[in-house]
């Protein structure tokens, strides 16, 4: 998604922008479990932790595309 689009969304969950290389953000919003949740305009995934993020496959996924 394009700055613009990640930056109106993280304000309306009360989350945060992420540039995750070239022109793709995303936005990460931490619940108080700890968990991540990543939104893309490709998909929202779980994580278990931010560590998880880079590292282990997603516990769950909604692909939007």
């Amino acid at each position: 998604m394009e700055e613009e689009q990640a930056n109106a969304i993280a304000e309306a969950i009360g989350g945060e922008t992420w540039q995750s290389g070239g022109d793709i953000w995303l936005v990460i919003f931490r619940r108080p479990d700890g968990h991540v949740v990543v939104l893309s305009d490709e998909a929202v995934c779980e994580y278990s932790s931010e560590e998880a993020l880079g590292t282990e496959q997603p516990l769950s996924n909604i692909v939007l595309c």
